[in-house]
């Protein structure tokens, strides 16, 4: 699996994240909007699929409404959480209804007839569950923010960052990890074939 592919998946929510950094709520507004843009061309370009698209689409269409034309200050002060916690929830569901978002990711570097595998299929919930451990933690994060407000905004984007980096690490050292492991089965597995066809030569 691609980690960075993987990444560019979650692109509009980190535009909204860079954008709306600046705590203004002119760059919220336009962070929201720009997010919501990118997540339709991404739909329509299959860049983005599955949950987390249906999970884009929900959250900003919800942040459209509610902080771009109400200006709901509940929503601005928790937006943080919601954003998080959107993302926690997708990737909660997606492995609890059997369909583990990073799979579909996963596939695209994958023989189609290792799909059904019992080691595919594994990784493919490991790696999204090491996601949704991410997702919670960013959740848990700005649950916390409001309470420490002399840490500052920068410090806490700052831990998102390292969590968020540190998926994207995972999931690359474990894609070659796993990549490596396949090669080696399948070496052995031609290694025993070629054992057993000089057998037969010979009986």
């Amino acid at each position: 699996m691609d980690a960075l592919k993987l990444l560019l998946a979650f692109a509009p929510w980190i535009a909204f994240w860079i954008i709306s950094a600046g705590h203004s709520m002119v760059w919220l507004q336009i962070g929201i909007c720009v997010a919501a843009a990118l997540v339709v061309v991404m739909g329509i370009t299959r860049l983005h699929r599955g949950l987390i698209l249906w999970a884009g689409v929900v959250f900003f269409a919800f942040a459209l409404i509610a902080v771009v034309l109400l200006k709901n200050l509940w929503v601005i002060q928790r937006l943080g959480i919601l954003a998080s916690g959107t993302l926690f929830t997708a990737t909660l569901v997606s492995i609890v209804i059997g369909q583990p978002f990073t799979e579909s990711y996963a596939r695209e570097h994958v023989p189609k007839e290792l799909w059904n595998s019992p080691d595919f299929i594994r990784s493919g919930y490991t790696v999204t569950g090491v996601w949704g451990i991410i997702f919670l933690a960013n959740t848990l994060v700005n649950v916390v923010k409001p309470y420490h407000p002399e840490l500052g905004e920068w410090f806490f984007r700052a831990v998102e960052l390292c969590i968020l980096v540190s998926g994207v690490v995972f999931t690359t050292l474990y894609s070659r990890w796993a990549r490596r492991r396949r090669e080696k089965s399948s070496s052995e597995a031609a290694d025993k074939k070629s054992v057993e066809a000089e057998q037969c030569m010979v009986d």
